[in-house]
């Protein structure tokens, strides 16, 4: 009988770094040190600088699309160096390794929790440890172990309530549904805080219009091209949240959108004068 080789263990990054300096590389080049059958996955390095938010958007969305068992590495850390505390995680058979910052609290809010540990032993990690790199120094060398086969409580003890994140809070009022944009992404398209699931219990099935500050839109299209090229139109993307684009242009350009501005659902009266 053939020999059937393991799947290779699978490491994925995720940073602010970039690309033209040598942070990434330097990352990669510790893990394989330690792990040279890994496979490593570049998930994204062009997340906006010192942004948890966007961070913990992008994390919900692409880490659980990977295997059980993946080990994925997010450093987007303004305080590197600081009190934050270094962490791995397990969620819903996933392993997460960064700071305590809030990157992961949307991860935390929809799937299951199942285990969390300070990175405190030392000697899982790169020595000297910078005071300004714990890519490198801290996270990279515990994922690279960690994929390796090291139990997760070999790295450290258990950790109370890592740090939560929540979106920005929506409110309901007579008639309109109050949200925000929150990320706005390579296309142009901002996306905000209304998942479908909030705007379908406060819609009932009613039609409305989606109002910014410079264009009123009606209703939610199926797709891009639901409207003509320029155009702007509202939809519920790919990641289940409520966005405002242009088919063929950038709407933040177009409708002169910025992260934070409101995005306000305003109900149609009906015949009978209610809404």
């Amino acid at each position: 009988m053939d020999r059937v080789e393991p799947t290779p263990a699978i490491i994925t990054l995720t940073t602010d770094f970039g690309l033209q300096d040598a942070y990434v590389g330097s990352m990669k080049g510790v893990i394989l040190s330690i792990h040279p059958h890994v496979r490593i996955v570049d998930i994204t390095h062009e997340l906006p600088a010192h942004r948890i938010l966007p961070a913990a958007y992008l994390l919900r969305e692409a880490c659980p699309r990977f295997p059980p068992g993946t080990v994925h590495v997010a450093v987007v850390d303004p305080g590197v160096g600081g009190q934050r505390t270094p962490l791995l995680l397990k969620i819903d058979d996933r392993f997460y390794v960064g700071p305590d910052n809030g990157m992961f609290g949307l991860l935390m809010a929809d799937l299951p929790l199942q285990g969390a540990w300070r990175l405190e032993r030392r000697e899982h990690f790169l020595h000297p440890v910078s005071n300004t790199f714990h890519g490198r120094d801290v996270f990279a060398p515990v994922a690279a172990h960690l994929a390796a086969g090291t139990p997760p409580d070999a790295f450290g003890p258990a950790a109370a309530d890592p740090s939560s994140l929540s979106l920005p809070a929506h409110h309901e009022e007579t008639g309109t549904l109050r949200g925000q944009v929150v990320w706005i992404d390579r296309f142009g398209n901002c996306i905000t805080n209304l998942t479908d699931k909030v705007v379908s219990r406060w819609a009932r099935g009613a039609s409305f219009t989606v109002h910014t500050a410079s264009k009123k839109i009606a209703g939610i299209s199926t797709s891009y091209e639901s409207t003509p090229e320029g155009e702007a139109l509202s939809l519920v993307n790919s990641m289940g949240y409520l966005e405002v684009a242009c088919n063929q242009a950038r709407a933040d350009r177009a409708l002169g959108l910025r992260e934070g501005d409101p995005v306000v659902l305003e109900r149609v009266p009906t015949g009978d004068g209610r809404s």
